[in-house]
């Protein structure tokens, strides 16, 4: 019998956060269009009815044409005020529809192809060698804090040029913007968010007007010279972008590594598998995307009504697609819940589907691919540490806070 719901229904729950899985079993058996009143919202965990939902042209992702109790009007800000009437905030690619979504991803499609992604593996490389390099054999480590942490952070700021005397600080801006994400954040976490949304602007800000005075190569230099049919970025929609990449794919890119550690140190005979077959390593990372999501749901707004069906959806009504129980569901595969580093072709969605899949996907999948194989086979016999590990409390966003490992 279904008996959590909003909050219940996240990782504020203790239950939830450490082991969500039977909940969504249940929810999937019981009441796979769950309406959640606490939030105002309709829980959906069915894999069919997720990819529909996410390829639908009757739904978006606006949250200002969600109904005022719905769970988008509460994770999704409104703007960030620098005083004086001037704003530090455009509404981010991923709760854009077209065709305003359409003309910016367009813009930014060059710089994210899996061509273009590939080109950076050989620095990947040498940053992940030398995060490495700094790890002592014999040791304990928190393995988000000394290295899925900040490798992200390094690769992102790189690529956008930015040097790495400021990632301590994006690091930390990203983690208080990533609070914006919380329904139940407090007056303190707002605040917070609003300095480093302003902050991190304000850097970003500094780069676009030096890369429009001196040029260069590199990613914020590229939306600068973006253009199609006379069509430009502008300024503040680059800011978005820039922190679009940096908050939500810096975090997830880190959560995929941790939440990948993590399954295999719980199935040492896979860690095994990978660490003997080096090759395996992209359909490992396919599997950890699948078996631990970084990213548990995405939401979407109805934009009509449609009555038809067990569970009617009025329009404005939000619709929280959950990618993490979806891609457990029994039709997706076989044993969903067992852990295959060798399953093949299983079309997963922690990337989403449609039109907004994630457009950082390629450089996700790279980092994990290079980062996860690096680290196990320096230290394949890697182990948990004394202490045990810490997930975050976090809606959305699944992963760990930290994980002490002794390698």
């Amino acid at each position: 019998m279904v008996t959590k719901s909003g909050i219940g229904l996240t990782a504020h729950d203790d239950q939830f956060r450490e082991d969500p899985q039977p909940i969504y079993d249940g929810l999937r058996g019981e009441s796979p269009a769950f309406r959640d009143a606490d939030y105002g919202s309709l829980f959906l965990t069915r894999y069919d009815d997720a990819r529909k939902v996410l390829r639908s042209k009757d739904y978006g992702v606006d949250a200002r044409k969600s109904l005022p109790d719905s769970y988008m009007r509460r994770v999704a800000g409104t703007g960030v005020s620098e005083g004086r009437g001037k704003t530090a905030y455009e509404p981010p690619l991923v709760l854009l529809d077209d065709p305003g979504h359409r003309r910016i991803r367009a813009l930014m499609s060059k710089a994210f192809n899996p061509h273009s992604i590939e080109q950076m593996r050989g620095r990947i490389e040498s940053i992940t060698a030398e995060m490495l390099d700094r790890l002592a054999p014999g040791s304990e480590i928190d393995f988000i804090g000394d290295f899925a942490g900040p490798l992200p952070t390094r690769v992102i700021a790189e690529m956008m040029g930015i040097p790495a005397v400021h990632c301590a600080d994006l690091k930390r801006w990203s983690d208080d913007i990533l609070r914006g994400y919380d329904p139940e954040r407090d007056e303190a976490a707002q605040e917070r968010l609003r300095a480093a949304y302003i902050a991190m602007s304000a850097l970003f800000r500094h780069a676009v007007d030096e890369r429009r005075r001196t040029g260069g190569t590199d990613l914020i230099c590229a939306m600068v010279r973006a253009q199609e049919m006379d069509d430009r970025l502008t300024d503040l929609e680059i800011i978005s972008l820039c922190t679009q990449l940096l908050v939500a794919g810096n975090v997830t890119t880190t959560d995929l590594l941790g939440n990948g550690l993590h399954a295999l140190m719980a199935h040492p005979r896979q860690l095994a598998r990978l660490c003997a077959q080096p090759a395996l390593i992209e359909r490992a990372v396919e599997e950890i995307l699948r078996y631990d999501c970084p990213l548990t749901e995405t939401a979407r707004i109805a934009y009509a009504e449609d009555r038809g069906g067990s569970c009617p959806v009025h329009r404005g009504a939000t619709l929280t697609v959950s990618l993490a129980a979806a891609n457990h569901d029994p039709a997706l595969c076989a044993e969903p819940h067992r852990f295959d580093i060798e399953r093949e072709d299983v079309p997963h969605l922690a990337f989403g589907s449609g039109i907004h899949v994630c457009l950082g996907a390629p450089l996700a999948r790279l980092e994990g691919c290079v980062a996860i194989l690096a680290f196990v086979q320096r230290f394949p016999g890697v182990r948990l540490g004394s202490t045990p590990p810490r997930r975050r409390h976090l809606p959305f966003f699944r992963g760990f806070e930290s994980l002490p490992v002794r390698i």
